[in-house]
Protein backbone atom coordinates (compact mmCIF):
# COMPACT_ATOMS: atom_id res chain seq x y z
CA UNK A 1 0.00 0.00 0.00
CA UNK A 2 1.79 3.79 -0.76
CA UNK A 3 1.96 6.02 2.13
CA UNK A 4 2.32 9.45 1.69
CA UNK A 5 4.16 11.81 4.32
CA UNK A 6 2.83 15.89 5.33
CA UNK A 7 3.31 18.01 8.52
CA UNK A 8 -0.01 17.96 9.99
CA UNK A 9 -2.10 21.27 9.97
CA UNK A 10 -2.85 23.02 12.63
CA UNK A 11 -6.56 22.69 12.58
CA UNK A 12 -5.80 18.27 12.93
CA UNK A 13 -4.85 18.07 16.78
CA UNK A 14 -7.90 16.15 17.03
CA UNK A 15 -7.17 13.42 14.77
CA UNK A 16 -3.37 13.52 16.08
CA UNK A 17 -4.91 12.92 20.02
CA UNK A 18 -7.24 9.78 18.91
CA UNK A 19 -4.53 8.11 17.15
CA UNK A 20 -2.37 8.90 20.00
CA UNK A 21 -4.89 8.25 22.48
CA UNK A 22 -5.81 4.54 20.31
CA UNK A 23 -2.46 2.79 19.25
CA UNK A 24 0.70 4.97 21.71
CA UNK A 25 -0.83 5.67 25.47
CA UNK A 26 -4.35 6.07 26.53
CA UNK A 27 -4.94 9.28 28.08
CA UNK A 28 -1.83 10.70 27.54
CA UNK A 29 -1.34 14.16 28.52
CA UNK A 30 -1.04 15.09 25.41
CA UNK A 31 -4.46 14.01 24.83
CA UNK A 32 -5.82 15.75 27.04
CA UNK A 33 -4.27 19.67 27.21
CA UNK A 34 -4.08 20.94 23.73
CA UNK A 35 -1.83 24.07 25.12
CA UNK A 36 0.80 21.69 26.36
CA UNK A 37 0.67 20.11 22.64
CA UNK A 38 0.48 23.36 20.76
CA UNK A 39 3.34 24.50 22.61
CA UNK A 40 5.95 21.50 22.25
CA UNK A 41 5.14 21.02 18.35
CA UNK A 42 3.68 24.77 16.76
CA UNK A 43 4.30 27.55 19.52
CA UNK A 44 8.01 26.66 19.07
CA UNK A 45 10.60 30.13 18.22
CA UNK A 46 12.77 27.85 16.18
CA UNK A 47 9.69 27.08 14.26
CA UNK A 48 8.52 29.42 11.42
CA UNK A 49 5.55 27.05 9.96
CA UNK A 50 1.38 27.65 10.29
CA UNK A 51 1.72 23.77 10.35
CA UNK A 52 2.61 21.32 13.63
CA UNK A 53 6.21 19.55 13.66
CA UNK A 54 4.49 16.52 13.37
CA UNK A 55 4.81 14.46 10.44
CA UNK A 56 2.00 11.84 9.47
CA UNK A 57 2.16 9.15 7.47
CA UNK A 58 -1.34 8.28 5.80
CA UNK A 59 -2.57 5.13 3.29
CA UNK A 60 -5.27 7.12 1.15
CA UNK A 61 -7.49 9.12 3.88
CA UNK A 62 -6.37 6.87 6.77
CA UNK A 63 -4.08 7.76 9.52
CA UNK A 64 -1.01 4.86 9.41
CA UNK A 65 1.58 6.81 11.92
CA UNK A 66 3.13 9.58 13.06
CA UNK A 67 6.36 11.27 14.50
CA UNK A 68 6.67 14.12 16.25
CA UNK A 69 9.40 16.83 16.39
CA UNK A 70 11.01 19.04 18.34
CA UNK A 71 13.09 21.82 16.77
CA UNK A 72 16.25 23.46 18.20
CA UNK A 73 19.08 25.69 17.63
CA UNK A 74 22.06 23.19 17.85
CA UNK A 75 25.26 24.84 18.89
CA UNK A 76 28.20 23.27 18.90
CA UNK A 77 31.12 25.18 20.69
CA UNK A 78 29.73 28.44 18.76
CA UNK A 79 28.76 27.08 15.60
CA UNK A 80 24.95 26.83 14.89
CA UNK A 81 23.18 24.39 12.54
CA UNK A 82 18.88 23.29 12.83
CA UNK A 83 18.28 20.33 15.05
CA UNK A 84 14.97 18.36 15.92
CA UNK A 85 14.07 16.10 18.74
CA UNK A 86 11.98 13.28 18.23
CA UNK A 87 9.39 12.45 20.37
CA UNK A 88 5.98 10.24 20.07
CA UNK A 89 6.74 7.58 17.52
CA UNK A 90 3.76 5.61 16.92
CA UNK A 91 3.00 3.26 13.89
CA UNK A 92 -0.60 1.37 13.61
CA UNK A 93 0.05 -2.35 14.18
CA UNK A 94 -1.09 -3.35 11.01
CA UNK A 95 1.84 -1.39 9.59
CA UNK A 96 4.42 -2.17 11.44
CA UNK A 97 6.10 -5.27 9.45
CA UNK A 98 7.28 -3.31 6.51
CA UNK A 99 9.33 0.10 6.08
CA UNK A 100 7.02 2.76 7.55
CA UNK A 101 9.26 2.84 11.07
CA UNK A 102 12.36 3.78 8.63
CA UNK A 103 10.64 5.80 6.43
CA UNK A 104 8.99 7.94 8.95
CA UNK A 105 12.21 8.60 11.18
CA UNK A 106 13.86 10.10 7.25
CA UNK A 107 11.39 12.62 7.66
CA UNK A 108 13.38 14.56 10.38
CA UNK A 109 16.82 12.99 9.04
CA UNK A 110 16.80 15.24 5.97
CA UNK A 111 17.53 19.78 5.27
CA UNK A 112 16.99 21.89 7.56
CA UNK A 113 17.54 19.43 10.17
CA UNK A 114 21.13 18.52 10.44
CA UNK A 115 20.72 16.64 14.21
CA UNK A 116 18.19 14.35 14.83
CA UNK A 117 17.87 13.44 18.55
CA UNK A 118 15.92 11.18 19.85
CA UNK A 119 15.52 11.60 24.34
CA UNK A 120 13.74 9.28 26.37
CA UNK A 121 13.57 6.11 24.39
CA UNK A 122 12.73 2.69 24.91
CA UNK A 123 15.52 0.66 25.23
CA UNK A 124 13.58 -2.06 23.11
CA UNK A 125 13.25 0.27 20.08
CA UNK A 126 17.51 0.97 20.44
CA UNK A 127 17.91 -1.65 17.35
CA UNK A 128 16.32 1.21 14.84
CA UNK A 129 19.17 3.41 15.53
CA UNK A 130 21.96 1.10 15.27
CA UNK A 131 20.57 -0.46 11.79
CA UNK A 132 20.66 3.32 10.86
CA UNK A 133 24.12 3.45 12.13
CA UNK A 134 23.00 6.08 14.95
CA UNK A 135 24.65 6.28 18.40
CA UNK A 136 22.91 4.61 21.39
CA UNK A 137 24.23 6.56 24.36
CA UNK A 138 25.24 5.24 27.85
CA UNK A 139 22.37 6.27 30.28
CA UNK A 140 21.86 9.94 30.97
CA UNK A 141 23.56 10.19 34.40
CA UNK A 142 21.48 11.50 37.66
CA UNK A 143 21.85 13.16 40.54
CA UNK A 144 20.10 12.97 43.39
CA UNK A 145 20.62 14.00 47.17
CA UNK A 146 18.19 14.07 50.81
CA UNK A 147 18.32 17.52 52.49
CA UNK A 148 18.58 17.67 56.06
CA UNK A 149 15.71 17.45 57.26
CA UNK A 150 14.16 15.11 54.69
CA UNK A 151 15.25 11.59 55.63
CA UNK A 152 12.02 10.58 56.84
CA UNK A 153 10.04 11.49 53.82
CA UNK A 154 12.63 9.50 52.09
CA UNK A 155 12.30 6.17 53.88
CA UNK A 156 8.76 6.13 53.54
CA UNK A 157 9.10 7.25 49.83
CA UNK A 158 11.05 4.00 49.44
CA UNK A 159 9.29 1.65 51.46
CA UNK A 160 6.15 2.70 50.12
CA UNK A 161 7.76 1.29 46.29
CA UNK A 162 9.77 -1.51 48.20
CA UNK A 163 7.72 -2.98 51.02
CA UNK A 164 9.52 -6.05 51.63
CA UNK A 165 12.30 -4.20 52.04
CA UNK A 166 13.51 -3.68 55.90
CA UNK A 167 14.04 -0.55 57.17
CA UNK A 168 17.73 -0.89 57.95
CA UNK A 169 18.58 -1.90 54.52
CA UNK A 170 16.27 1.19 52.87
CA UNK A 171 18.46 3.66 55.78
CA UNK A 172 21.59 2.03 54.14
CA UNK A 173 20.66 2.57 50.85
CA UNK A 174 20.10 6.28 51.50
CA UNK A 175 23.55 6.97 53.40
CA UNK A 176 25.55 7.98 49.96
CA UNK A 177 22.73 10.53 49.23
CA UNK A 178 21.64 12.22 52.68
CA UNK A 179 22.71 15.33 53.26
CA UNK A 180 24.04 16.72 56.65
CA UNK A 181 23.72 20.48 55.99
CA UNK A 182 23.48 22.89 53.35
CA UNK A 183 26.62 24.59 52.34
CA UNK A 184 26.71 28.87 52.49
CA UNK A 185 24.22 29.71 49.85
CA UNK A 186 24.64 33.11 47.41
CA UNK A 187 22.93 36.11 50.14
CA UNK A 188 21.87 37.47 47.06
CA UNK A 189 20.76 35.91 43.32
CA UNK A 190 17.65 36.60 41.18
CA UNK A 191 14.67 34.98 40.87
CA UNK A 192 14.73 35.40 36.94
CA UNK A 193 16.23 35.16 33.61
CA UNK A 194 19.10 37.70 33.44
CA UNK A 195 18.78 40.63 30.74
CA UNK A 196 22.61 40.08 30.23
CA UNK A 197 22.54 36.18 30.07
CA UNK A 198 23.30 35.69 26.26
CA UNK A 199 26.79 37.99 26.36
CA UNK A 200 27.54 37.32 30.18
CA UNK A 201 26.75 33.70 31.30
CA UNK A 202 25.25 31.49 28.30
CA UNK A 203 28.67 33.41 25.94
CA UNK A 204 30.94 31.04 27.76
CA UNK A 205 29.06 27.83 27.53
CA UNK A 206 28.22 27.94 23.63
CA UNK A 207 31.93 28.32 22.83
CA UNK A 208 32.82 25.39 25.42
CA UNK A 209 29.49 22.71 24.92
CA UNK A 210 27.93 20.90 22.45
CA UNK A 211 23.75 20.61 22.23
CA UNK A 212 20.77 22.89 22.20
CA UNK A 213 21.84 26.09 22.79
CA UNK A 214 20.81 27.92 26.12
CA UNK A 215 20.50 31.13 24.60
CA UNK A 216 17.61 33.55 26.21
CA UNK A 217 15.17 32.70 23.01
CA UNK A 218 15.28 29.15 24.50
CA UNK A 219 15.18 29.87 27.94
CA UNK A 220 12.15 31.96 27.64
CA UNK A 221 10.22 29.55 25.38
CA UNK A 222 10.90 26.55 27.55
CA UNK A 223 10.92 27.83 30.75
CA UNK A 224 8.76 30.91 31.58
CA UNK A 225 6.18 30.70 28.69
CA UNK A 226 5.57 26.62 29.61
CA UNK A 227 1.64 26.43 29.63
CA UNK A 228 1.46 23.77 32.61
CA UNK A 229 4.40 23.89 34.76
CA UNK A 230 5.98 26.96 36.84
CA UNK A 231 9.93 26.66 37.06
CA UNK A 232 11.84 28.92 39.05
CA UNK A 233 15.39 30.57 38.81
CA UNK A 234 18.42 31.33 40.47
CA UNK A 235 21.48 33.52 39.04
CA UNK A 236 24.23 35.08 40.20
CA UNK A 237 25.91 37.52 38.86
CA UNK A 238 30.02 37.56 39.26
CA UNK A 239 32.78 37.81 36.72
CA UNK A 240 30.24 35.50 34.35
CA UNK A 241 26.29 35.20 34.90
CA UNK A 242 25.49 31.39 36.84
CA UNK A 243 22.08 30.06 36.51
CA UNK A 244 19.92 27.36 37.31
CA UNK A 245 16.37 26.60 36.44
CA UNK A 246 14.57 24.06 38.81
CA UNK A 247 10.58 23.01 39.60
CA UNK A 248 9.11 21.62 42.50
CA UNK A 249 6.78 18.12 41.88
CA UNK A 250 4.82 16.96 44.41
CA UNK A 251 4.58 12.67 45.26
CA UNK A 252 1.58 11.38 44.62
CA UNK A 253 0.65 7.90 45.51
CA UNK A 254 -2.53 6.37 43.66
CA UNK A 255 -4.71 3.81 45.94
CA UNK A 256 -8.10 2.44 45.62
CA UNK A 257 -9.90 5.31 47.98
CA UNK A 258 -7.72 7.96 45.89
CA UNK A 259 -4.52 9.65 45.83
CA UNK A 260 -2.07 10.13 48.75
CA UNK A 261 0.41 13.38 48.99
CA UNK A 262 3.68 11.78 49.76
CA UNK A 263 6.24 14.55 49.52
CA UNK A 264 7.77 17.33 47.75
CA UNK A 265 10.91 17.00 45.48
CA UNK A 266 13.06 19.30 43.63
CA UNK A 267 13.45 18.95 39.72
CA UNK A 268 16.47 20.71 38.82
CA UNK A 269 16.48 20.88 34.82
CA UNK A 270 19.31 23.70 33.89
CA UNK A 271 22.78 23.95 35.93
CA UNK A 272 25.06 26.67 34.41
CA UNK A 273 27.83 28.37 37.06
CA UNK A 274 30.27 30.10 36.23
CA UNK A 275 33.32 27.76 38.31
CA UNK A 276 33.43 25.38 40.81
CA UNK A 277 32.88 27.53 43.69
CA UNK A 278 30.11 29.07 42.55
CA UNK A 279 28.51 25.53 41.51
CA UNK A 280 28.69 24.52 45.46
CA UNK A 281 27.32 27.70 46.40
CA UNK A 282 24.70 27.93 43.40
CA UNK A 283 23.42 24.35 43.94
CA UNK A 284 23.48 24.91 47.63
CA UNK A 285 21.15 28.20 46.67
CA UNK A 286 18.51 26.14 44.83
CA UNK A 287 18.77 23.61 47.81
CA UNK A 288 17.98 25.49 50.50
CA UNK A 289 15.06 27.77 48.45
CA UNK A 290 13.70 24.26 47.74
CA UNK A 291 13.80 22.92 50.95
CA UNK A 292 12.18 26.09 52.07
CA UNK A 293 9.39 25.25 49.90
CA UNK A 294 8.94 21.65 51.36
CA UNK A 295 11.07 19.79 48.97
CA UNK A 296 12.75 16.65 50.78
CA UNK A 297 15.47 15.98 48.57
CA UNK A 298 16.18 17.11 44.34
CA UNK A 299 17.25 15.18 41.34
CA UNK A 300 19.13 16.57 38.02
CA UNK A 301 19.78 14.55 35.17
CA UNK A 302 22.52 15.10 32.78
CA UNK A 303 25.18 14.92 30.36
CA UNK A 304 28.19 17.22 30.88
CA UNK A 305 31.28 15.79 32.34
CA UNK A 306 32.73 18.74 34.24
CA UNK A 307 29.42 19.81 35.53
CA UNK A 308 28.47 16.42 36.97
CA UNK A 309 31.97 16.46 38.43
CA UNK A 310 31.53 19.88 40.02
CA UNK A 311 27.62 18.85 41.03
CA UNK A 312 29.00 15.68 42.97
CA UNK A 313 32.27 17.57 44.64
CA UNK A 314 29.21 20.04 45.73
CA UNK A 315 27.37 17.41 47.78
CA UNK A 316 25.03 15.81 44.88
CA UNK A 317 25.93 12.35 44.04
CA UNK A 318 24.85 10.42 41.20
CA UNK A 319 22.51 7.64 41.49
CA UNK A 320 25.11 5.29 40.56
CA UNK A 321 26.89 5.88 43.87
CA UNK A 322 25.05 3.03 45.12
CA UNK A 323 24.51 -0.80 43.28
CA UNK A 324 20.85 -0.42 43.36
CA UNK A 325 20.87 3.70 42.72
CA UNK A 326 18.87 3.18 39.31
CA UNK A 327 15.87 1.88 41.02
CA UNK A 328 15.34 4.88 43.45
CA UNK A 329 12.52 6.06 41.91
CA UNK A 330 11.85 9.17 39.29
CA UNK A 331 7.95 9.24 38.21
CA UNK A 332 5.93 10.71 40.91
CA UNK A 333 2.77 11.18 39.33
CA UNK A 334 1.76 9.25 39.92
CA UNK A 335 5.25 7.56 42.40
CA UNK A 336 5.62 3.97 40.60
CA UNK A 337 8.83 1.88 41.37
CA UNK A 338 10.18 1.62 37.56
CA UNK A 339 13.64 2.69 37.05
CA UNK A 340 14.76 6.02 36.89
CA UNK A 341 17.05 5.59 33.67
CA UNK A 342 16.77 8.27 30.28
CA UNK A 343 17.53 5.77 27.63
CA UNK A 344 18.77 8.14 24.54
CA UNK A 345 19.98 7.87 20.63
CA UNK A 346 20.65 10.39 18.05
CA UNK A 347 21.83 10.82 14.32
CA UNK A 348 25.29 12.77 14.82
CA UNK A 349 26.60 15.45 12.16
CA UNK A 350 29.67 14.57 10.69
CA UNK A 351 32.24 15.95 13.26
CA UNK A 352 30.97 16.42 16.63
CA UNK A 353 32.16 14.62 19.27
CA UNK A 354 30.41 11.93 20.72
CA UNK A 355 27.86 12.00 23.95
CA UNK A 356 29.74 9.66 26.80
CA UNK A 357 29.48 9.57 29.85
CA UNK A 358 32.98 10.65 31.10
CA UNK A 359 34.63 13.94 32.56
CA UNK A 360 35.81 15.62 29.33
CA UNK A 361 32.15 14.79 27.51
CA UNK A 362 31.61 18.61 25.80
CA UNK A 363 27.99 17.64 25.33
CA UNK A 364 25.32 19.42 27.23
CA UNK A 365 21.95 17.73 27.49
CA UNK A 366 19.62 17.64 30.29
CA UNK A 367 15.96 16.18 30.97
CA UNK A 368 14.53 19.69 30.08
CA UNK A 369 16.06 18.59 26.45
CA UNK A 370 12.97 17.17 23.99
CA UNK A 371 9.90 16.41 26.23
CA UNK A 372 11.65 14.85 28.87
CA UNK A 373 10.10 17.05 31.59
CA UNK A 374 6.92 17.05 31.02
CA UNK A 375 3.49 16.33 33.39
CA UNK A 376 2.07 12.48 33.07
Amino acid sequence: MNVSFRFAAANEYDRLSRFLNDHWASNHVYCRQKPLFDWTFLNNPRWNRDSYCFVVAESGAELVGMLGGIPFLMNAHGANSQGVWIANYVIRPDFRRGPLALQLLGQFRKPPFETTIASGINPATATIYKVLRGSVLPVMPRHFAVFPEGRATALSLLHSVYPRRNIADLEEWLKPFQLAAFEEPHRQFSKAIPDNWDEHGWEHWRKTTVGAARDRVFLEWRYRHHPLFRYCFAAVEEDRTSLAVWRMETIQQRSDTGSNELGKIARIVEFLPSSPQTAGRLLHTVFKEAAGAGAFAADYYGYHGEIGQWLTAAGFPRTSTHPDGALIPSRFQPLDGKDGNIHCAMFLQEGLPACLDDATCPWYWTKADSDQDRPN
